[in-house]
């Protein structure tokens, strides 16, 4: 199996965080930019959008649609992949 394209994953998540993680999703709580996560709280974040127990403000269900279909092996690309910026 190959392993997850993060740059190709990444596009969905470009639309709201930006393209290097520098802008505030809109109906987000705390200003988070996503650039400043190192991966362990990436990952974190993700697995708990795709639980569904994590809540970030009125438009968690926004990540909750978005992560509910990654993989471990997706979230943990998405994780490096974001922690570089």
């Amino acid at each position: 199996q190959n392993k997850p394209d993060a740059a190709v994953l990444y596009a969905k998540c470009a639309a709201c965080h930006g393209k290097d993680g520098k802008s505030v999703a809109p109906g987000s709580v705390g200003n988070v930019l996503i650039a400043s996560l190192n991966k362990a709280q990436v990952v974190e974040s993700l697995k708990g959008f795709r639980e569904r127990t994590l809540s970030k403000g009125g438009n968690s269900i926004i990540m909750y649609m978005q992560a509910k279909n990654l993989s471990d092996e997706d979230i943990d690309a998405l994780a490096t992949y974001i922690d570089a910026f």
